[in-house]
């Protein structure tokens, strides 16, 4: 008879257990069996900004612990809350976790589940949070045709202090929108657009834009026929 080691018994026993899982959805790679008396994660605390979820949570005493998973699912009314592991942090002193694979005015749902060799827990409470909605737009911008071919763009800075510049776009005569030019510094006023051909009519928007990459919505187009 062959005899197996504990820790090569262990190993197969993982890969069985995923085998037969097959195609279906494993809740988790590290643990495959809940055990009700692994500690739950209860309590949760989070800030949110425009760009990341930051969350706290308890330290975990239990030895029995190796680590803490989180799970994610998009919530979306008269359907099943499908949850998505986004993380596994190997290390139950770790009390803290920032999600910043986030979209903007979205309802996301969170649960933390602790795990040990063997066993995990069981989904921890549910976390509820809406991200919060982009920049408004630039509350005035206008397009001036103050020569033969050169356009000037005029613009209110946006009152916003964390945006860090902005994006111009400008498209021909109906086509895609094409970016033109990106202006530093929140108190930027203007752009003069030197390319325009003659006969042409262009649209063109802005879109202000803070330091960590977060976008306003798009102004109202303006449109300009170049003479």
């Amino acid at each position: 008879m062959i005899k197996i080691s504990n820790k090569l018994y262990l190993t197969l026993s993982i890969m069985t257990a995923l085998l037969i899982s097959g195609c279906a959805e494993v809740e988790s790679m590290t643990a495959i069996k809940t055990d009700p008396s692994m500690p739950v994660i209860k309590s949760v605390k989070h800030i949110t900004d425009k760009t990341s979820i930051g969350f706290e949570w308890p330290e975990i005493q239990d030895k029995r612990v190796e680590g803490i998973e989180i799970y994610r699912a998009v919530q979306s009314n008269g359907s099943e809350q499908k949850y998505h592991r986004i993380a596994t942090i190997g290390n139950r002193y770790a009390t803290h976790f920032v999600d910043t694979d986030i979209k903007p005015n979205t309802n996301y749902l969170y649960t933390f589940k602790t795990y040990g060799v063997l066993y995990g827990s069981a989904p921890g409470a549910i976390v509820k949070i809406k991200t919060e909605g982009p920049f408004p737009p630039v509350s005035f911008f206008k397009a001036y045709l103050v020569d033969k071919g050169v356009v000037k763009l005029l613009w209110t800075p946006h009152p916003d202090l964390r945006i860090h510049d902005y994006i111009i776009e400008r498209k021909v005569s109906g086509r895609d929108w094409k970016y033109l030019a990106n202006i530093k510094g929140r108190l930027s006023p203007e752009y003069i657009d030197m390319s325009p051909a003659k006969g042409r009519t262009y649209s063109y928007r802005i879109i202000a834009r803070s330091a960590d990459g977060f976008r306003s919505q798009p102004s109202t187009p303006v449109n300009i026929t170049v003479e």
